[in-house]
């Protein structure tokens, strides 16, 4: 992108994000997003095919880089490096999903149907174990049966994924200022023994 592209990207960005704290991102118009980031709609749908596309991008564009920052470019040889990048990860997604606050309550509660953000929250938690199975950082225990090739990788990653975003949900639902360090101890004790934590 050029330098006018990425101006353009950042307004929509700040639109998106500040309506969707209002409403949910299936609400709102393509034209408000283009009244709001000073744009026409046909600017808008150079980036974006809905708004709630353009949201998803815009929060999985912010969740991409930590992941990058904290696992994809850290040294994990050693189980303390892995658990102190899971941790700092974890704790940079907190205070991502803090910082969008409204916007995540809205997009995780029970109406916000199409327009949903727990997809996305799966998803990038999935990722993320994937490529610390892939770097070796984790390591699931052997099954005593012979499962389908890649299924215990891909049924452990869903399974710490899906019941992140459910502690996540439940965080959100208590009175701000929300402690990152309350979420961790709790979720320290949700977590199954092969998942390094740093002490």
């Amino acid at each position: 992108m050029d330098s006018r592209q990425i101006k353009t990207r950042a307004r929509l960005a700040s639109a998106v994000l500040s309506l969707a704290a209002d409403k949910q991102a299936s609400e709102i118009t393509a034209s408000e997003i283009a009244i709001s980031a000073g744009i026409n709609r046909s600017t808008f749908y150079q980036h974006a095919a809905s708004p709630a596309s353009l949201l998803e991008s815009v929060l999985r564009a912010e969740l991409d880089e930590l992941r990058t920052t904290y696992l994809r470019e850290a040294d994990l040889t050693t189980a303390r490096q892995a658990s102190l990048a899971i941790r700092g990860v974890t704790v940079a997604v907190l205070e991502h999903v803090d910082s969008h606050a409204a916007v995540y309550i809205r997009g995780l509660g029970e109406s916000s149907g199409s327009a949903s953000l727990q997809p996305l929250l799966s998803q990038h938690f999935a990722e993320s174990v994937t490529l610390l199975l892939d770097r070796h950082a984790l390591t699931v225990p052997e099954s005593t049966s012979i499962p389908p090739e890649g299924f215990v990788a891909d049924a452990a990653a869903r399974f710490i994924a899906n019941g992140t975003v459910g502690a996540l949900e439940a965080w959100l639902a208590t009175p701000a200022p929300r402690s990152t360090d309350a979420f961790m101890a709790a979720y320290g004790v949700f977590l199954p023994s092969w998942w390094p934590q740093a002490d």
